[in-house]
């Protein structure tokens, strides 16, 4: 049923019964023809759009016409140069769904709103969802997703996610707000083949079968189903449409085909206050005055046939010479005229007349300005609104601040695009949010994908046993205070990428950064940044030869510490034994220069001990520090390798992103 695209959006195959009511079938097929009448003009420059961006920009009249006077048909597609490079810029500013408590109570319940988001949009690759959104925004004005809900393996609802094909949707013609939310109606609308609506209706079958090929009239006829129609099996396809419209301040959806009511129902998704929601959640690039919705490539289209069409007429000109001839003066024009084109041409002229005369002058001149004019449609489109300052073109010769400058200058041009992209992301997050609160009931477990070392994995819905001996449920979603803020958080991989270039400067110019941050910081894989650290682990700590060493080392000072204490002691002992004496030798008593030369014997000892202590201290000191300094050495040397080993991928790098 892939090719339907119903199969997960329709209530059915979501497990939720469909009901008869709301409108009629006449009178949604009539608000359907109403946007096919009303928004013809939007379909048809979308349609155009589609080819150009995809290098398809000369009509089959144009071409039949320059084929005719020889000319070459060249195609110069810098529209989709410029559109790839708006797509790179969202992808540069990608972020992650984050929920913000407004009160301090909210803080458990926004990290997990964070978590649970961050889990959802994992698990659907909503980045590359959200890129192809931007790119259909930026082509055809108009992007979006539609809100899945499929059966999960616990019998829990998934939800899920799907970008919206801009050639199908549909829309409430009315409609004046780029992200529709005065819209009363709209879907999409494609065809399918007849056993997919047969599936999807099984009790209707008598009738889809006397329905097929009915519902040719439903349909903005994008190119690719003139090749679809051209490859289907006799005809057996059938328009199917999944409208979604607003009754009674609620939303309501039915599917039919251009005959055939297949099912209807009301709307399975509500927002964080109970009402209604549509599962389509789209946004525009840019609305016109007329209402109509559009993308980039109205305002480069001009510039493109300009460039396309000069360069086509600059070749033909070189390729080509202009000759003056008397009228009667040559017998086969043509024949010259080819000799004049080669570069090696040979043209013969009868005696006594006059050679032709080649009017280079002149188309020296025209070709000229066809080439002045050709550079003037080139920098319109290379300037409008995404600047080659931000693809890192032309700033070669420029200073950081400078780059920064233009880059800022390309970025604020961008503005409204940029200001409807971040508006409807955030509604989609909101959205999903709203979806896992009313759909999921079971007990599940969330990875928390912070930390790419050690998963980390919580329980919501968990039946536990609380304080009381009664069993609770634990981290019940459906339950949650919902007056949270969904908002974006900054892409840790972008800001670990920012950090480690700064910080790479940083070391280059002689800072003392330490490895283990830049290995932290660094583009490599979470098991290679591992065991580069332990690598470091290891070699900051010293050998057993060196701790052996340094431990003998340590004796040999201590025992010569004990050795100067012991010298120190004996000196002071026989400075006091000779004061002693000195006051005990005889009847007179000591003299007072015996005295003053014990004294100055017991202080010299005193001094020279208190140096041999110093130098003791001194000694110990230098040991520790010797394992510590050799382990700072082999620090610098893992430092150096890891350096020349980053600029050395760098290089790799930057060779394998060079065009072949």
């Amino acid at each position: 049923m892939a090719s339907t695209g119903y199969s997960q959006g329709s209530g059915a195959a979501q497990g939720i019964t469909a009901t008869e009511g709301g409108i009629s079938h006449d009178d949604l097929k009539k608000q359907y023809l109403s946007y096919l009448e009303t928004k013809n003009e939007e379909i048809k420059e979308q349609q155009d759009s589609r080819r150009y961006y995809h290098g398809a920009q000369w009509t089959a009249a144009q071409i039949k016409a320059l084929n005719k006077r020889r000319q070459p048909v060249v195609t110069y597609n810098r529209i989709g140069r410029k559109i790839n490079a708006i797509v790179g810029l969202l992808e540069r500013q990608k972020s992650d769904p984050k929920g913000f408590p407004r009160t301090p109570k909210h803080e458990e319940g926004a990290e997990i709103a964070t978590a649970v988001l961050r889990y959802v949009c994992d698990e659907q690759e909503w980045q590359s969802i959200s890129l192809v959104s931007g790119l259909n925004g930026a082509v055809d004005g108009i992007g979006g997703v539609e809100l899945l809900l499929e059966q999960g393996d616990n019998e829990d609802i998934e939800v899920g996610l799907e970008e919206v094909d801009p050639s199908s949707f549909f829309y409430d013609p009315r409609s004046l707000k780029a992200d529709f939310s005065d819209a009363r109606y709209m879907g999409i609308s494609k065809w399918a083949d007849i056993e997919d609506a047969i599936e999807l209706a099984p009790d209707k079958e008598a009738e889809i079968r006397a329905s097929v090929e009915s519902g040719s009239d439903l349909t903005t006829n994008p190119d690719y189903e003139n090749k679809w129609f051209s490859t289907s099996d006799n005809g057996r396809k059938i328009r199917i449409v999944d409208h979604w419209y607003r009754r009674g301040g609620k939303w309501h959806w039915s599917l039919y085909t251009g005959s055939v009511l297949l099912q209807s129902g009301e709307s399975y998704l509500v927002d964080n206050k109970g009402r209604s929601e549509c599962k389509y959640i789209m946004y525009s690039a840019n609305v016109d005055h007329d209402g109509d919705r559009y993308g980039f490539i109205r305002n480069m289209k001009s510039s493109q046939d300009e460039v396309n069409q000069r360069r086509s007429k600059g070749l033909h000109l070189l390729n080509s010479r202009r000759m003056i001839i008397a009228n009667g003066q040559a017998s086969d024009v043509e024949r010259i005229r080819a000799e004049a084109a080669r570069p090696d041409g040979v043209i013969e002229y009868h005696p006594g007349t006059e050679p032709p005369q080649f009017d280079d002058a002149a188309k020296n001149a025209e070709l000229t300005g066809q080439l002045q004019f050709l550079q003037d449609a080139k920098d319109e489109i290379e300037n409008y609104g995404f600047n080659p300052a931000l693809m890192g073109q032309g700033v070669q010769d420029m200073s950081g601040r400078a780059i920064a400058l233009q880059q800022q200058a390309g970025v604020a041009e961008l503005g409204p695009y940029l200001l409807a992209f971040r508006g409807w992301k955030l509604r989609v997050y909101r959205a999903i949010w709203n979806a896992v609160q009313q759909h999921w009931t079971s007990e599940r477990w969330i990875r928390v994908t912070d930390d790419d070392q050690v998963a980390q994995f919580f329980a919501i819905n968990q039946m536990q046993v609380g304080p009381d001996g009664m069993p609770a449920l634990v981290n019940a979603i459906g339950s949650l205070d919902v007056d949270i803020i969904i908002d974006e958080g900054p892409d840790v991989i972008n800001m670990q990428a920012d950090a480690y270039d700064t910080l790479s400067i940083m070391a280059t110019k002689g800072q003392q950064v330490p490895p283990q941050v830049l290995i932290e910081l660094s583009p490599l894989a979470g098991s290679v940044k591992k065991k580069v650290l332990e690598i470091l682990e290891q070699a900051s700590q010293p050998s057993p030869e060196q701790q052996q060493a340094a431990a003998l080392q340590m004796q040999g000072a201590q025992a010569e510490v004990q050795e100067r204490q012991a010298s120190a002691f004996l000196k002071q002992a026989q400075g006091q034994k000779a004061l002693a004496d000195a006051g005990t030798g005889g009847d007179q008593g000591p003299s007072e220069i015996d005295l003053a030369k014990a004294l100055a014997d017991i202080r010299q000892a005193q001094a020279n001990t208190a140096k041999t202590v110093a130098e003791t201290e001194r000694t110990q000191v230098e040991t520790a520090l010797k394992p510590m300094e050799m382990a700072n050495q082999q620090r610098e040397q893992e430092l150096a390798r890891e350096e020349r080993f980053a600029f050395k991928q760098a290089d790799i790098d930057q060779a394998a992103s060079l065009p072949v």
